[in-house]
Parts: structure tokens; sequence; C-alpha cells
């Protein structure tokens, strides 16, 4: 399954990159285009649908390889037993949470879907996709963190290069 999970989240956050490109072209263009008086509309908009769409398919690839912002000196300075105990209690708690954010996630956007909600502005922009996007992310992130629950935790000091030391 990890291996299943592990291509999945490559190939998001390959997307993500591509978005972060696109998202760059099109600021680039609406700045262009605002210097011969012609801005394009909505640009910042979809910029921040593109944003929240990287941020949401980059979490599972953050949470495979552990490199979420970790506070990690008061784990270090525990024996081996008890860093283990209080690494699976946090793991156990993170899949909670997650969990929670997908139900919240997901109900969000079942909403937008029902509702038609839209961003207004020269043209109405459906939010739904976006938050749609957004669900696979998390549900994506979701079960990457279930299944961080059967690795072993890292060795003390190996924060996966995002931990505070």
């Amino acid at each position: 399954m990890q291996r299943v999970i592990s291509a999945l989240n490559a190939v998001l956050s390959a997307f993500t990159g591509w978005l972060m490109l696109a998202m760059m072209l099109i600021l680039v263009a609406d700045f262009i285009a605002r210097l011969f008086g012609f801005p394009l509309q909505d640009m910042a908009q979809l910029s921040v649908f593109v944003m929240m769409v990287v941020i949401y398919l980059g979490f599972a690839r953050c949470e495979e390889h552990r490199e979420h912002v970790a506070l990690e000196f008061m784990t270090n300075a525990l024996p081996d037993g008890a860093r283990r105990r209080v690494l699976l209690l946090a793991q156990v708690l993170s899949v909670i949470a997650i969990a929670l954010l997908f139900w919240a996630v997901f109900n969000n956007a079942a909403k937008a879907y029902r509702t038609g909600e839209a961003i207004a502005g020269a043209m109405q922009i459906p939010t739904w996709p976006t938050k749609f996007l957004m669900v696979i992310g998390t549900g994506v992130f979701l079960l990457q963190a279930a299944l961080n629950l059967l690795r072993p935790p890292p060795e003390k000091g190996a924060s996966g290069g995002a931990g505070i030391d």
C-alpha cells in the first residue's frame, strides 16, 4: 500500500510543481498586461485557487518524508522507549486531526457543489472544483498519516530536514 501512496504522492507533488509554474505565469501575464493598461480580470482570485490546491496536494508528500515542522528537543531528550511512545501518540493524534480536517473539507466541498458557490468578479468562478481537489489532497494526506503509524519512528535527531532541534 505504501508503494502505491508513494507513487501517488510523487505524481501529486510533480503536479503541484506545474501548478506553481502556471500560477507564476498567470501573475506575470497579469503584471505585464497591467503595464499596458489592460489588466486580466480575476487573475488574483485564480492564483489563490491554484495556491490552495498546491498546499493541499503537497501535504501527503511532506507527511511521507516526515518533513513537517517539529520541535524535537523534548522528544530527543527522552529515553528511547518513552520517545517511541510519545511519537506514536503524536502520530495517532495527527491521524485523528487529519480525519477531522478531511471530514470538514469534504463537507465544505459538497456544500459548495450543491449550492453552486462561486467567487464574484468580472465572471463568476465556481469554487467547488478547487475544493474537491483539496478533498483529494486531504484524503491522500490521511492515508499517508495512517500508514506512518505502521512505520518505525525516525532515529533521534533525524527530522527529515524540517525539524527544529
